[in-house]
């Protein structure tokens, strides 16, 4: 009886641990794993570049500054209960931080788990689909 004990504690360790270190690019589900993405569609006049900062409660992805159709993309495996991530852009004088993709949507409009976030002079306009097709506009600059 104590081996069983003992056999079923290390095996529950062991499961644990891997657990924890399972990377984000390997989900336990391949149903969980979503990319998102943000490109610069601004006109090809500006000379402003577009700058960004995404990040998520646990993952902070930087700060990247994108040239003319230069994107900026990330994947993660979707905790359906608390994932999170939110973008913040500035372009010029112009800014907007949004949620780029939440678990707590009440509709996940990333159908196709791809969330897609194209930049233009007159706000951001998003699609669920990569490539994108049929974008709309999902906010205004600030």
């Amino acid at each position: 009886m104590t081996r069983t004990i003992i056999f079923k504690f290390l095996l529950l360790c062991f499961i644990l641990y891997n657990a924890s270190h399972f990377q984000a690019s390997a989900c336990f589900l391949p149903r969980l794993k979503y990319y998102v993405y943000v490109i610069n569609n601004l006109p090809p006049n500006s000379t402003e570049p577009l700058k960004l900062h995404c990040a998520s409660k646990d993952n902070d992805l930087g700060f990247h500054t994108l040239t003319l159709n230069q994107n900026f993309n990330f994947n993660f495996c979707d905790n359906p209960f608390a994932t999170m991530f939110f973008c913040h852009l500035w372009w010029g004088n112009k800014n907007k931080a949004f949620d780029a993709y939440s678990a707590r949507w009440n509709r996940n409009p990333c159908i196709e788990h791809h969330c897609y976030w194209a930049t233009k002079s007159d706000g951001i306009y998003f699609s669920d689909a990569y490539p994108p097709d049929n974008l709309v506009k999902g906010c205004d600059w600030e």
